[in-house]
């Protein structure tokens, strides 16, 4: 076993031991002992770890691209510089990418924006991600001092959840690299804050500006369009029956909503009701060239039989850790949310289930946690189609502390303690080998040698690529090499159009089959992209120059180039 799994055992004993001693201890904690003043100091300073946990060596960590992170990269790029999309479609209201989706409009064309401001390039792609995180660090702890105004451990509990948010093994490796979903949680903290502001304020305005954030939420990741309607209606009927919030007012935000969400609803009409294809100089609402249901979503008849497991892999997740779950979305020893902080967190979902009828905050994260768990009923679960959860479950690790604080001091501090004990492990574990965990899925080294291999070549030579340790080595290989969208789309040979994954085999002068025999004369002026273990193919001939790209090789005929 690892140091760290032994400090996992020995940290989650002293959680419950801390639980046990709040149990038991008969005399309040009266006294705060956070100042505003310390605590404008301390949320700064979470601010900053959270800056520095997400933004240094952003380009390295994790080191190369996953296929879909270039399949945003590549459709932004396209789009800012030729108006057009990989498909070919001006500006669509929602990108079709694969074929099935994949590629959520609100992340590609934030990075459309970013990419006419900045240019392109890995730490580019990855900034707006990164740059949310710390965001959502601070709107959590926004989020925190509104629900607990009346809270007079207020400052202590905001930046505990502040600072769990910041140094969370889930929230950190979210946010350092770019997939649709890692949004998310920025999208859903500005609209639930929004809302929780609203409601203290009484603010028409506010509710209706909530209400549009939500909307904007739908654009972010697939799933979305499950959750967020399932909290909306139940959030809706809890502030009816409080009287938070009157029927016309609730009428004003629903058509704000349904305005905000028109164009991606006449999307899911042209795709799910058959509505005609939009096709316009400034705007495209296209339709899928296949299915991603049998994929992401259960049929009727499979929901029986998987609820148990589907249930078990919630539950794992935001526990000990789910052992299906990838490594792109956790480090082995850490979990989501820390493998020892299971005990507390689910004493505040215990408080929060009982609370919820007189604790706004409590409402919103049990109602959000439910909308989840019917969303986990209905699909095949992992870690990203589950991303609206987690934020919850720090929100009920903060109640728990509660708890905790309101019984002593001391034992709070414990908690803290271990959380950054936790955290400094975590950090040089995954600053000092997560690229090692991580090649199969970043695929190190790759996207630098097709480019390379582009270079050389030009647009009269032939690219052959490897398949070896790679998905989707296409999606790189355009990435990379930013390549024109009019001649990919002219020369592409998709392995099968219809496919939930269209898979490119070749476009233009790429091939992503590599020939039996490579040494034959007629492959002389061509260049290959091989990984080490494809040098064999030219082994014993030293008429070959080798450039080496971590793992990946660019191979061509000495003196040809």
């Amino acid at each position: 076993m690892r140091i760290i799994d032994y400090f996992n055992y020995l940290a989650t004993a002293m959680y419950f031991l801390v639980i046990v001693a709040a149990i038991i201890k008969k005399k309040k904690n009266t006294k705060a002992f956070v100042s505003g003043k310390m605590t404008n100091a301390l949320f700064l300073l979470i601010l900053l770890v959270a800056a520095g946990l997400r933004l240094y060596k952003l380009g390295s960590i994790p080191y190369g691209l996953q296929q879909d992170e270039a399949s945003i990269g590549y459709e932004a790029y396209i789009l800012a510089n030729f108006g057009i999309d990989r498909n070919g479609y001006p500006w669509p209201v929602y990108p079709i990418t694969w074929g099935c989706g994949g590629g959520s409009p609100l992340l590609i064309y934030l990075n459309v924006l970013s990419i006419k401001l900045f240019g392109t390039g890995i730490v580019k792609l990855r900034l707006i991600p990164a740059v949310c995180g710390v965001l959502t660090v601070a709107l959590f702890y926004f989020t925190l001092k509104l629900a607990l105004e009346n809270n007079k451990f207020q400052n202590e509990l905001s930046l505990l959840g502040a600072g769990l948010l910041a140094i969370c093994p889930w929230h950190i490796i979210l946010s350092r690299w770019s997939l649709d979903c890692n949004i998310m949680p920025f999208n859903l903290m500005l609209a639930v804050y929004l809302f929780v502001l609203a409601v203290m304020k009484k603010s028409t305005c506010l509710y209706v500006i909530s209400s549009i954030a939500f909307a904007v939420c739908m654009y972010s990741y697939g799933s979305a369009t499950i959750v967020v309607p399932l909290f909306l209606v139940f959030i809706s009927i809890y502030c009816l029956a409080k009287k938070l919030i009157r029927p016309g007012l609730l009428v004003k935000c629903i058509i704000a909503f349904v305005i905000v969400f028109a164009p991606l609803m006449w999307f899911y009409g042209v795709n799910y009701l058959g509505l005609p294809e939009v096709f316009a100089s400034s705007f495209t609402i296209n339709r899928f060239t296949s299915a991603r249901t049998g994929e992401a979503l259960l049929s009727l008849s499979d929901i029986p039989a998987k609820l148990p497991e589907n249930l078990a892999s919630l539950f794992l997740s935001v526990s000990v850790g789910d052992k299906n779950a990838t490594i792109a979305h956790f480090y082995p020893g850490y979990a989501i949310l820390y493998k020892f902080t299971f005990p507390i967190t689910f004493l505040g979902l215990f408080l929060g289930i009982k609370d919820m009828r007189k604790e706004l905050s409590d409402a919103v994260f049990v109602l959000l946690l439910l909308a989840n768990i019917i969303l986990c009923i209905v699909i095949v679960p992992d870690t990203n189609r589950m991303v609206m959860v987690y934020v919850a479950f720090i929100y009920f690790f903060v109640k728990g502390a509660d708890f905790v604080i309101e019984k002593s001091g001391k034992l709070f501090v414990i908690v803290i303690m271990f959380l950054l004990m936790g955290a400094l492990s975590f950090a040089k574990d995954y600053f000092g080998d997560y690229n090692f965990y991580a090649t199969s899925i970043f695929m190190p080294g790759y996207g630098d040698a097709a480019k390379r291999a582009y270079e050389i070549a030009g647009d009269d030579n032939m690219v052959y690529s490897t398949y070896d340790g790679l998905s989707s080595p296409f999606m790189l290989a355009l990435y990379y090499t930013e390549y024109d969208p009019h001649k990919y789309i002219d020369t592409v040979n998709y392995r099968n159009e219809k496919d939930e994954f269209r898979v490119a085999e070749s476009f233009g002068n790429f091939d992503f089959r590599l020939p039996e025999n490579i040494k034959d004369s007629s492959y002389n002026n061509d260049v290959f992209v091989l990984s080490s273990n494809d040098l064999s193919m030219i082994e014993g001939d030293s008429s070959y120059t080798i450039e080496d790209f971590e793992g990946y090789h660019v191979v061509y005929k000495s003196g040809v180039y």
